[in-house]
């Protein structure tokens, strides 16, 4: 009970804290799309994000250029099925975001689980079963901030 509390509490805060960074980023000037690119502005180094859900689940991954006031910031989202999926995605140094995997209408016993690689390198693991029945405003998914794809370098939110 109260590991799965714990992770509907962050999920919250994980939304919450999305929201807090596009409202500071200017969001609403970012590109948002439907579809993981294979290529985030020019490029420079390989992201690759390796999903296995047993629900189909929403993945999002937000792009933003560190150290530029005005800087360009992509919102990138896709409903998947269950199953395996994998993305990698050509990013540019100095960007930042988030990544979210988030379930839809999950069942007891519905897993998530990835691998996050920074240029091939494992930079953040996770999994979760959901353990009893979501109440009611409770969200079950993982979510890593990320202060610099390429490095790896993981945030603290």
């Amino acid at each position: 009970m109260g590991h799965l509390l714990k992770r509907g509490v962050v999920s919250i805060l994980g939304m919450a804290a999305v929201l807090a960074y596009w409202s500071f980023r200017g969001g609403s000037s970012g590109e948002s799309m439907d579809k993981i690119p294979a290529k985030v502005w020019a490029g420079g180094g390989q992201l690759s994000i390796d999903v296995e859900t047993t629900c189909p689940a929403r993945m999002s991954v937000t792009f933003g250029e560190r150290d530029k006031q005005d800087g360009k910031s992509l919102e990138a989202w896709e409903k998947i099925p269950a199953g395996r999926h994998s993305w990698t995605i050509d990013v540019p140094q100095r960007v930042d975001g988030y990544i979210d995997l988030t379930a839809e209408e999950p069942k007891v016993g519905d897993r998530l689980s990835w691998t996050v690689r920074a240029n091939g390198r494992v930079v953040d693991q996770q999994s979760e079963t959901l353990q009893q029945a979501l109440q009611e405003g409770y969200a079950f998914g993982l979510q890593v901030y990320m202060e610099d794809y390429l490095s790896g370098q993981v945030g603290d939110d």
